[in-house]
Parts: C-alpha cells; structure tokens; sequence
C-alpha cells in the first residue's frame, strides 16, 4: 500500500511539472526522496480533538466536535480544492460512492466533512467547490446540506491531519499526498480507512455500519447479520466473506429449520392420537 501512495505521489509530480518544461519559468522536479513523508499513518482506535476550529465556506468558524455526538459515524476526506489532479478524482470518488448507496444517505445515517489542507484557501474557493458537489448529490438539497466543506489555520490543520495519521508536504504552489477516506464513529473515534480514490460500495456500506456499530440503515438485524458474515481483511484492507461464519450460520438455520419440522411433526403425531 505504501508503494502505491508513492506512485500516486510520483505522477502527481510529474503531471504537475511536465507542462512547466516547456515555458520560461520552467522548474526543476522535486526531489523524490520526500515521497517518502508523504502517506497514512493509521490510527486505528484514537480519537481525533473535537476542540478543533474550522472555517466554512461562508467564512464562519465551525467547531468539529458540531459534526459528532449525533448517533451516526462520520465519513472525513482531505483534499485541497485548487488541487486539479489528484484531489478533484479523490472527491469525485467519494461523490460516486455516496450516489451509489440507495439504503444509506447523508444526513439520515452519516455526516460527510471534506477538510482543505491548504489554510490560504478563501471562502469563494470553499464556497464554489461545495456547490460543485452538493448539486451532484443524487439525494437532493436536505442531504446535500450535510455535506461539509471547511479549512482553517495551517495549526489548526496540522492538528486534524496529525491526529488521523495524515501525512503531506507542500511542493511548490501545490501539496503532494495519499488519497483516502476515514469513517469516524459518533464520538469521533478512528473506526477506518478506505484507500485509494475509488471506493467498493460494500466496503464502504460495511465500514459505516461497523462505525456505528450496527445502528445505521434500514434494519440492525440485517447489520448484525452482514457484520456477521463479512470480516476486515487487514492486508487486503477490504472487507472479505468469512467462511467459518457462513458455515455456522448455515448450521444454524439448518438446526432451526429441523427443530421447527420435528415440532409441526410431533404436534401432527399428537393430534392423530
């Protein structure tokens, strides 16, 4: 996982530098070796500081911990909004997967909060990048309403991006860094993280019932039973069919579906006599 982040990182910067190669105030690539502070470093479990202030696309200052205590996980995404590349995909694929999701939506089983790494951002760039994509949120304004955009003062942001394992190095006028999303649970506790700027809809499904520890969705029961069914895989990092599990629940369902057949058998045997 670690050789893809450095790859992404790789082609950003050559996608950034190449065109410069041919204008007069073209520059030289940076150097490769700082890739390597560039990545996640997870953080499984912690707890992110809810004190933490931010601004919004009106230029209003919104405390994270507003987002939490809600009865419902958090899905968080960094991406600067001026970046044209890497975060504009990023965001993307965390539009498409929400709009992929028809039994959990914004605002109804989860909050969504996009967090700019890049302080000198304004309240027009915020503003104008929200719009973007609230108005391709299939769920409508109500749930496009829960979909947060912010930054805040580069101390503030080193605070957030610390405390989630988040590591990237400005180049230039641009920032090189990993792709990926984090599920928070209602209190503000690390639960997961997706990598990548595409994402499965079942890992993701599964990731924010886990989050909420089954109280999401249409129904907790079928929660309980896919938690049941599907564990994390750690190196794979997706969520994987356990076998052993759907052998028992195989095993369960056969013994009731047999106890039920002897009873109505017994009670039928009862009545003849």
């Amino acid at each position: 996982m670690r050789r893809f982040f450095i790859f992404l990182s790789i082609m950003h910067y050559i996608s950034s530098t190449v065109p410069a190669l041919f204008t007069s105030d073209a520059q030289a690539l940076s150097n490769v070796a700082d890739v390597e502070e560039i990545g996640f470093d997870e953080k499984l479990a912690s707890a992110i500081d809810l004190d933490t202030e931010f601004r919004g696309e009106n230029g209003e200052t919104v405390s994270m911990s507003s987002f939490f205590g809600q009865e419902k996980p958090v899905l968080l995404s960094l991406a600067y909004f001026t970046c044209p590349r890497l975060c504009l995909l990023a965001t993307d694929g965390v539009l498409e997967v929400i709009n992929q999701m028809d039994s959990f939506r914004p605002r109804k089983d989860y909050t969504v909060v996009t967090v700019s790494f890049d302080p000198e951002e304004s309240p027009d760039v915020i503003g104008a990048k929200a719009a973007r994509y609230r108005k391709a949120l299939a769920g409508g304004a109500e749930e496009a309403a829960d979909w947060h955009f912010l930054t805040a003062t580069a101390e503030n942001i080193l605070r957030l991006t610390d405390s989630v394992g988040f590591r990237f190095k400005k180049d230039g006028e641009e920032f090189a860094h990993p792709s990926g999303i984090i599920i928070l649970t209602p209190e503000g506790v690390i639960s997961r993280y997706l990598y990548g700027i595409q994402h499965d809809p079942l890992n993701f499904k599964l990731s924010l019932i886990e989050a909420s520890e089954g109280k999401i969705g249409p129904s907790e029961l079928f929660n309980k039973v896919l938690m049941f069914c599907y564990q994390f895989d750690p190196v794979g990092k997706r969520y994987a069919l356990a076998a052993l599990n759907i052998v028992k629940a195989g095993g369960m369902v056969t013994l009731a579906v047999l106890t039920a057949f002897l009873f109505l058998m017994w009670r039928r045997e009862r009545k003849t006599h």
